[in-house]
């Protein structure tokens, strides 16, 4: 068997830790449950993550990078400013349904981890802050009468949709935040 180079063991660790903290919890999850599903030794995991929440850390941006590559080559294939933010709705109402789904990784961690000092807290909350930054400048695109009020509703009704889908029935309030995304859009920017 061919060994592995550090870039495809790091890949591995974070594809199974990825895989295991959004199942099961980042705190539930110990180092020795990834070492065990990776098949490799402590060391080999250790030297590319020297601790848990370094790990945990690289999980969350790893979620938040995924989450912005998809939503924006979604927005990117919508015809029109309004129709960009619409489109994020419409993945997040895809995502909402699917048997998987375990709710938004940020809102996951900020949960686990309420310290405002802890790293993998700070990617999350730093995620949330760049999503409302980009609603604000694709709102303002689109016309939107007040971008910044238009960006935090849609924020609210993200995230809510995000929470309430993974306690309830996933695919029915992924169509109501689409519905909400709507109406909030179409009465913000007139003409859209």
């Amino acid at each position: 068997m061919a060994r592995r180079s550090g870039e495809e063991n790091r890949r591995n660790v974070l594809e199974v830790a990825t895989r295991l903290f959004y199942q099961q919890g980042i705190r539930a999850v110990g180092m020795d449950t990834v070492v065990k599903e990776c098949g490799v030794g402590n060391a080999t995991i250790y030297r590319q993550f020297p601790t848990k929440d370094t790990l945990a850390t690289a999980y969350v941006q790893g979620r938040a990078d995924a989450w912005f590559e998809r939503m924006e080559q979604a927005a990117g294939e919508a015809s029109s400013p309004a129709g960009k933010l619409m489109a994020v709705f419409e993945v997040l109402a895809g995502d909402t349904a699917g048997p998987a789904y375990r709710g938004c990784p940020m809102l996951n961690t900020n949960t686990e981890f309420p310290e405002g000092r802890h790293p993998a807290h700070l990617v999350a909350v730093g995620h949330k802050q760049q999503v409302r930054d980009w609603f604000r400048s694709l709102a303002s695109d689109a016309g939107a009468q007040d971008p910044g009020q238009l960006a935090d509703e849609l924020l609210i009704v993200l995230n809510g949709a995000y929470a309430t889908a993974a306690v309830l029935d996933g695919a029915t309030y992924g169509r109501r935040a689409l519905r909400l995304a709507r109406f909030l859009i179409e009465d913000s920017c007139p003409g859209s």
